[in-house]
C-alpha cells in the first residue's frame, strides 16, 4: 500500500496565517518578559515616588507638583543633582542613596531583560504557560510518539492551534513542536494542575495518544471534570476496552490503533489496488484504483453515471496527461485510459475488481508506491 508523507498533503494555509501566528507568540513572549520583570518595575516606580514624597514634604516652599517632585528623584538615580545639596538631614541621605538603589535596579533589569532574550529556552515554561492561557477553541494534545507526532503535524498544517503536553522532556520530537512555536507542556497530563496549564476549560478538544491505556482514560476523564463539553480523542491498544469506555463514559471518540490499522494490513495483501480503508458504522469502506479500458463498460460514460451504477463516490480522476482532479464533475466524460480512485463499500467495490486488466492494476500500484 502506497504511503503518503504529510508533506505530500494538499492543505491550504490561510492568508499570512503563518505571520499572524508568529506576531501573536512574540506577543506572548513580551507579555511573560513584563511579568519577569514586573516587580522590578514596580520596585522602580515606587522609589521615584517615595523619593518624590520627601522632596514635597521636605521643601514645602517650592510647591513642587507630583510630576517635578518625581523628576527630581529620577535625576538623582543617574547622579545629576536636580538643585542644590539639600538642607533637610533625609533628602541629604537620599541624594547619597538614590543612585545606588536606583542603579541597582535598572541595571538588574537590563541584565535580566538580555538573559530572557538571549535564552528563550529557559523561560520556555513561563512562555508557553501564557501562551496557552491567551489560546481558545484550541486543541491539546496529550503524548508526543509517533502517533501524536503525526497528529501534531497534520493538525498545523490544518491550521489548528495545539497546545502538545508531553512528561519526557528529552522526547526528540519535542524539537518539532518548539520549532513551530506552539505551546509546549512539560508534565505528566494526569495531573490537574498540568491540564489546567494547557487551558482545558477554553479548549476545543483532547487528545489522549500516550501508549498507556489506563492514562489515556484518566486524561478524558479528567479533562471532561474541568471542562465537561470538551470533545475527547482517545487512543486505546484494547478495542473491546474502547467500546466500552465510549458507551459508558459518553466519550466521542476511542480508537484502538490495532483495530484502526488492521484493515489496512488485511487489504494491502488481499488486493493492491486498494490504497485505503477504514470502518464507519460497522462497515469497511475502501479506496480503489480503476483505469478505464477501451470497449469496458466504463467508457463513453459520465462520472456520475459511474457513481450512481457503482452505488460509490469517485474521489479523483487523472485522465491522461493532465493533473489529477479531486472530485471530478459530474458531467465529465470518461475516456480509455483514464484513471479513478473510487470510494464506497468493500461488498460493492470488491465486485468490479473483473473490470481492471490485473497488469494494469499492478503495474499502476507499482507506480504509486515509487
Amino acid at each position: 500500500m502506497p504511503a503518503l508523507h504529510l508533506d505530500q498533503i494538499g492543505l491550504p494555509h490561510p492568508p499570512l496565517y503563518r505571520l499572524r501566528f508568529r506576531i501573536w507568540r512574540e506577543w506572548c513572549f513580551l507579555r511573560m518578559v513584563l511579568r519577569q520583570m514586573g516587580w522590578r518595575v514596580g520596585t522602580m516606580i515606587a522609589l521615584l515616588l517615595g523619593a518624590g514624597l520627601l522632596f514635597q514634604h521636605f521643601e514645602p516652599q517650592k510647591h513642587l507638583s507630583v510630576w517635578e517632585a518625581t523628576y527630581y528623584a529620577w535625576s538623582l538615580v543617574f547622579g545629576e543633582p536636580p538643585e542644590a545639596f539639600p538642607q533637610a538631614a533625609v533628602l541629604r541621605v537620599l541624594f547619597f542613596l538614590m543612585p545606588v538603589l536606583g542603579l541597582t535596579v535598572i541595571l538588574e533589569g537590563i541584565l535580566n531583560l538580555a538573559m530572557l532574550l538571549r535564552d528563550r529556552r529557559r523561560y520556555e515554561p513561563s512562555w508557553c504557560r501564557v501562551m496557552a492561557a491567551s489560546m481558545s477553541n484550541h486543541i491539546i494534545l496529550v503524548g508526543m510518539g509517533r502517533l501524536g507526532y503525526r497528529a501534531f503535524r497534520l493538525l498545523r498544517r490544518l491550521g489548528e492551534p495545539v497546545v502538545v503536553v508531553e512528561s519526557n522532556p528529552n522526547n526528540p520530537l519535542l524539537e518539532e513542536v518548539r520549532r513551530d512555536g506552539s505551546p509546549l507542556i512539560i508534565g505528566n497530563a494526569r495531573d490537574d494542575a498540568v491540564l489546567a496549564q494547557a487551558n482545558v476549560p477554553g479548549a476545543r478538544s483532547v487528545i489522549a495518544a500516550t501508549n498507556d491505556d489506563l492514562a489515556n482514560l484518566e486524561i478524558a476523564l479528567d479533562a471532561r471534570q474541568l471542562h465537561p463539553g470538551i470533545r475527547v480523542v482517545l487512543r486505546m491498544f484494547d478495542q473491546a476496552l474502547a467500546d466500552k469506555v465510549r458507551d459508558g463514559f459518553n466519550i466521542e471518540i476511542a480508537m484502538s490503533q490495532a483495530a484502526m490499522s488492521a484493515p489496512a494490513f488485511a487489504l494491502a495483501a488481499v488486493n493492491p489496488s486498494i490504497v485505503g480503508s477504514f470502518v464507519v458504522g460497522g462497515r469497511l469502506i475502501v479506496m480503489k484504483r480503476w483505469v478505464v479500458r477501451s470497449g469496458g463498460p466504463f467508457e463513453g460514460r459520465s462520472v456520475g453515471e459511474v457513481m450512481k451504477q457503482l452505488a460509490s463516490s469517485i474521489v479523483e480522476l487523472h485522465a491522461g496527461g493532465a493533473a489529477p482532479v479531486l472530485f471530478p464533475d459530474p458531467n465529465t466524460v470518461l475516456r480509455p485510459g483514464d484513471r479513478l480512485l473510487v470510494q464506497g463499500p468493500y461488498e460493492v467495490v470488491s465486485k468490479f475488481h473483473d473490470l481492471v486488466p490485473t497488469s494494469a492494476t499492478n503495474s499502476l500500484h507499482a507506480t504509486d508506491v515509487a
